[in-house]
């Protein structure tokens, strides 16, 4: 008996009715381009702009790669936000007659830097430290330490030929910024009401800076008009941490003694083998200011810090030229004008404070920098 399950006959295909697919496909690419240039455009109205950086921990590793090859390098910057912020890096090239690596990091203490540069490498010229008053005596890998050293020590091929796209793409697009992602703008830019356990929209820092070529950054445009929603979208980020409770006074002591001893420890094994290392306590203002000189930070925590460790150091509040005289839209980091000034009156403190401290002129000690060290 035939069956009447098993002939194809019974199969009803569905017609695939008759379109004019040529014009639809060049209506839907027209559509995708004009699309794509009209978010490009929205993008640079709002002041996102090709060849600006996303600063990643791929970044990071990139420039701290450098040392790992032989090199010229005789002069680090270590830190958190503020030094990367503060040093242009032309500037103090054309100052001190070599180019500084900039390894400084969001949110992160400069001793996990400088751990790095210290125990893997061979480096054996001169570090400066970026000093930020709480930041720098966190023990913890902080906001970007993390994902920094973890793309250093294991970057997959696949990973590294992606961020090397990215970039590529970064140089001539601008919505591309993580910062322009739609969902990033709305949760950005859209009022709602702020439930119980549900996040403060309004408290995300947002956008700060654009990163150039080797990991060069300055503020963002918007971030320096005092009265942009961008510049209070930052403070109210700020305000966050620093209404957080204060840590208890053994807290306070333990991780004070903990630098003590960790960065003492780098700057003798630096020293001998002939590297140095210069503090600098970055300027600040606002609120941030207010609650440095209520905790009195500096005869608390950086002064007892710098008599200890006995390294060349500058605060910058001593120099109207390093904290009055420039501007601090955000109380944190200097804007773009500022970062010029800043680097312009960095270098000559640093020269009068190396020989003073070292009893060496500071371009002698770094004309004697030996090149070529990696490990």
């Amino acid at each position: 008996m035939p069956s009447s399950t098993s002939s194809s006959e019974m199969v009803d295909y569905r017609s695939v009715p008759q379109q004019p697919w040529k014009p639809l496909i060049l209506i839907a690419t027209g559509l995708v381009v004009v699309a794509i240039i009209g978010w490009e455009l929205l993008a640079r109205e709002m002041h996102f702009i090709p060849g600006a950086y996303n600063d990643t921990g791929a970044t990071w590793a990139a420039e701290r790669r450098k040392l790992d090859v032989p090199n010229d390098i005789k002069v680090i910057l270590a830190g958190s936000s503020r030094l990367l912020w503060a040093a242009d890096l032309d500037i103090f090239e054309n100052e001190l007659g070599t180019r500084p690596l900039q390894l400084a990091l969001p949110g992160t203490s400069p001793r996990l830097i400088v751990k790095s540069v210290v125990e893997a490498s061979d480096f054996a010229g001169l570090i400066v430290v970026g000093f930020t008053t709480r930041l720098f005596f966190d023990p913890t890998e902080g906001f970007a330490g993390g994902k920094s050293l973890e793309a250093y020590e294991w970057e997959s091929p696949s990973s590294q030929f992606g961020n090397l796209l990215y970039a590529g793409l970064e140089d001539h697009i601008a919505f591309i910024d993580s910062n322009f992602s739609l969902f990033y703008l709305l949760e950005i830019y859209t009022h709602l009401p702020v439930r119980e356990g549900s996040k403060d929209l309004l408290a995300s820092g947002g956008k700060l800076g654009n990163v150039y070529a080797d990991r060069q950054t300055d503020m963002w445009l918007p971030v320096e008009d005092r009265d942009s929603y961008q510049n209070q979208l930052t403070r109210n980020f700020w305000d966050e941490g620093l209404n957080e409770a204060p840590p208890s006074n053994e807290e306070i002591r333990e991780k004070f003694d903990t630098s003590v001893k960790d960065f003492s420890a780098m700057l003798e094994t630096l020293r001998a083998r002939g590297g140095d290392m210069l503090f600098i306590r970055m300027p600040s203002d606002g609120n941030y200011l207010a609650r440095d000189l209520k905790d009195e930070a500096r005869t608390r925590q950086w002064q007892p810090f710098i008599e200890a460790v006995g390294a060349p150091n500058i605060h910058s509040h001593d120099y109207p030229q390093l904290s009055t005289d420039l501007d601090i839209p955000e109380w944190s980091h200097l804007s773009r004008a500022s970062q010029d000034l800043w680097s312009h009156a960095a270098v000559p403190l640093m020269r009068a404070e190396f020989e003073q401290n070292r009893g060496q002129p500071l371009q002698d000690y770094l004309d004697g920098v030996n090149e070529g060290n990696s490990k």
